[in-house]
């Protein structure tokens, strides 16, 4: 009520904690808490080491095609630009009978 004075310590309900009753000033931490800004950290650095490793991917994607590239230029100057041809014998194979 507007004429009521609020409560000095509460308990915060997300991280129980003792705050003051209007939720400016917070006067004891709870272990929940710490935990949460302890794990807040370790999300930050999982985050760098994960975009260092992107990074890496990228450029070793980046590397795996110009060595394609040097592969097939040098396969195609060695025979004569005539590359993925599949050569027979020609014959065809006989068909299996019908099971009936």
């Amino acid at each position: 009520m507007p004429g009521t004075p609020a409560p000095e310590k509460i308990s915060c309900p997300a991280c129980k904690s003792e705050i003051s009753g209007d939720g400016a000033t917070l006067h004891a931490r709870s272990k929940q808490l710490e935990e949460w800004i302890e794990d807040a950290g370790a999300v930050e650095k999982t985050e760098k080491v994960i975009e260092s490793l992107e990074a890496k991917l990228a450029a070793e994607k980046q590397e795996n095609q110009e060595l394609k590239a040097k592969l097939e230029g040098a396969t195609k100057s060695k025979t004569g630009e005539k590359t993925n041809e599949v050569v027979g014998t020609g014959e065809a194979k006989p068909k299996r009978g019908s099971w009936w």
